[in-house]
């Protein structure tokens, strides 16, 4: 992926969109995030058009490239799978915050940037897709878990089925409280109640409010 990064680091550098950097480039759209997503390589003529498109010299995007696995190399990774790591994602970003806020992803970026994360929107999207690489960067999913209060061996460890419980019953509670318009600070307070407890507070309020 250190291509696809470099790629991305120097369009945004140049103030391109993905739809101009296709168009300047010549490739279809449907090849171009194809390998973007990584499920394709660039090849040696893609980096040529992309580098004539962006301005500058194919050696600059190699450069970047490898700018990009160099600090991989200093940066912590943890083995997943994307399949499921994906749907977890998908349930943490559609569920309110802790604090009865929604997920927001430009906001969530912005965090992990002050923290001195890069979260790209093509990465992210990937990622929630599932079809981001096997090996992700602790430090993005930790910074997810903060960003919304969850635990982060809910997407750091994905065999630990007692963080699976725990979280997924947290987020079932919070968008109870959201459907019942209940006061979202509570959300907060729930402390060391069980999973079973949560899901029962859940359903409860989920009745209540179908009445």
């Amino acid at each position: 992926m250190d291509l696809v990064r470099a790629v991305s680091t120097l369009r945004d550098a140049a103030g391109m969109t993905n739809q101009e950097l296709i168009e300047r480039s010549g490739m279809s759209s449907s090849y171009y995030y194809a390998r973007l997503r990584g499920a394709a390589p660039f090849d040696a003529n893609d980096i040529e058009n992309i580098a004539r498109a962006l301005g500058t010299h194919p050696h600059e995007i190699s450069r970047v490239a490898a700018v990009a696995g160099a600090r991989d190399d200093l940066e912590p990774m943890v083995q997943t799978r994307p399949a499921e790591l994906g749907r977890r994602l998908a349930a943490v970003a559609g569920a309110p915050r802790a604090d009865g806020t929604p997920f927001d992803v430009g906001a969530l970026m912005t965090q992990l940037s002050e923290r001195g994360v890069s979260l790209e929107a093509d990465e992210w999207s990937a990622l929630l897709a599932g079809r981001a690489g096997d090996s992700v960067r602790v430090r993005v999913l930790e910074g997810v878990c903060e960003y919304t209060a969850i635990s982060s061996s809910y997407l750091v460890d994905l065999e630990d089925e007692d963080a699976v419980e725990a979280a997924e019953a947290n987020l079932e509670f919070r968008e109870a409280l959201k459907i019942s318009g209940a006061d979202s600070i509570s959300a907060r307070a729930v402390g060391e109640v069980s999973p079973a407890a949560l899901r029962a507070i859940a359903q409860s309020l989920r009745s209540i409010s179908a009445q």
